[in-house]
């Protein structure tokens, strides 16, 4: 294997003094500090900061859009609680994608600086562009900066990425990225993944060794099989960040056992951002997340738009507070958590925990219960070598079962396999096998394995 570039042997001419710290840099350094220093601030002042937000953002979209405008008038504003949204209307992904193609991007003040598009992979079936600013993507990536800072991770280290994003690189095993020294950031080696097999990331990963490694939680699991079947895993890594899909206590737990590193779970949506991270004091297999109090509301409510009581599941609902191109308010992002005023480490900012992914992953029983699944490599390895499965819920009482396998499934297999689901799910669905050579999964990082088709 080749790196290309090699790592450097010396330090970089950057780092001779003096000089001079360039712009950007001292931007982030502040932004870095401003975040942690909101977490760690009383709740009353954190609320205060998100009051104001919301206050202008609400007034900058009523001036800016007639749409919003009607939108916003449906809210009593003078009900609106500092640091909350009060009796503004939920708004849902195609709500928000009607609004996006009525307005373009909202005409920002200049401080947002330039307007760009975006898009979100569509994994919940109906994909969108929307717009974003120069600076609601700075705020974006420095929650994720500080988030470095959060967790004590040293940069100087060395960090790998596997994403679907990534350009693609023939006849390279990687990307390199130099580093910021001034940032204490080590160089960062960036993959394709789906370039390679899972068999050449994990042998790519164990010549790299890297301390760090961000990539989703299906890569994740996919590198681990790899190394339970026989490779030698990857030494010296440290941490996991992952994003793009819930993470399973069992992933967690694997995780620790062969590579010896926690995993550090990233909760976000394209149209915000990070809206949740993983609480850097509990390395548990259900840890609280910290809500990004600097860049979002979050809210938990139920089927009538009140709040959930602490600990009760319920609808998440997003506004992003420096999202001004294309605004996201109460926006339903169609995920089911839990939430409490404040997480258990002691930091007050409210924490989110059993986070429990798209609300399509849940299925709908014929007596009208719906069933969050959670289905974990043993519950399939233990009947056949199942490489690949995804539950989708055409009608109320069938669930087609879509079944990569090694080999082909003897009746007494399909027979096991109905009762495991009957077991693990609910006796009352007719579960129809089919036996396929590849799932046509959507294209990006999110790979839903349950879907309910039921409005």
């Amino acid at each position: 294997m080749t790196f290309d570039p090699p790592p450097p042997l010396e330090s970089p001419p950057q780092w001779q003094w003096p000089r001079q710290l360039p712009g950007a840099d001292t931007q982030r350094i502040v932004d870095v500090n401003f975040i942690c220093s909101l977490e760690q601030a009383p709740a009353p002042l954190q609320n205060s900061f998100q009051g104001k937000l919301l206050t202008r953002l609400i007034a900058f979209a009523a001036q800016a859009s007639p749409h919003w405008r009607e939108w916003l008038s449906r809210a009593d504003m003078a009900s609106l609680q500092v640091g909350g949204t009060g009796s503004l209307p939920v708004m849902d992904r195609a709500s928000l994608r009607t609004m996006v193609e009525a307005n373009g991007p909202l005409p920002l003040p200049r401080a947002h600086g330039a307007t760009m598009p975006h898009a979100t992979s569509g994994s919940t079936g109906m994909p969108m562009s929307f717009f974003i600013s120069e600076f609601a993507l700075r705020v974006v990536r420095h929650h994720y900066a500080a988030d470095h800072v959060r967790h004590g991770r040293n940069l100087l280290h060395k960090r790998a990425a596997l994403g679907s994003r990534i350009e693609p690189h023939p006849g390279r095993e990687h990307v390199f990225a130099q580093g910021n020294p001034w940032l204490l950031e080590s160089h960062i080696y960036t993959r394709r993944n789906i370039d390679f097999s899972m068999r050449e990331h994990a042998a790519w990963l164990a010549q790299l060794a890297p301390a760090y490694l961000a990539c989703n939680p299906a890569m994740l699991s996919g590198i681990l099989e790899i190394y339970e079947s026989g490779m030698a895993p990857a030494g010296g890594m440290q941490q996991l960040m992952t994003f793009g899909a819930t993470v399973e206590p069992d992933l967690r737990e694997r995780t620790r056992r062969v590579l010896g590193a926690s995993i550090r779970d990233r909760y976000s949506c394209e149209e915000i951002g990070p809206i949740a991270l993983q609480c850097p004091h509990d390395t548990s297999d259900d840890p609280p997340y910290h809500v990004c109090v600097a860049n979002a509301i979050v809210e938990v409510v139920d089927a009538s738009g009140k709040a959930c009581a602490p600990g009760q599941p319920g609808r998440v609902l997003v506004t992003g507070l420096h999202h001004w191109a294309s605004p996201a308010i109460r926006y339903d992002i169609g995920d089911v958590a839990c939430m409490r005023p404040q997480c258990s480490c002691g930091v007050q900012v409210p924490a989110l925990f059993n986070l429990l992914g798209r609300k399509t992953a849940l299925l709908r029983t014929p007596s009208g219960q719906a069933r969050f699944v959670r289905l974990t490599a043993n519950d399939w390895l233990g009947i056949a070598m199942v490489r690949e499965y995804r539950l989708i819920q055409q009608t109320r009482q069938t669930v087609r079962v879509e079944l990569v396998t090694a080999t082909a499934l003897s009746i007494t297999q399909r027979t096991a396999i109905r009762a495991m689901l009957g077991e693990r799910i609910s006796p009352e669905f007719t579960w129809d096998l089919h036996e396929l050579p590849a799932i046509d999964w959507p294209p990006g990082d999110k790979r839903q394995d349950v879907v309910c088709l039921l409005q």
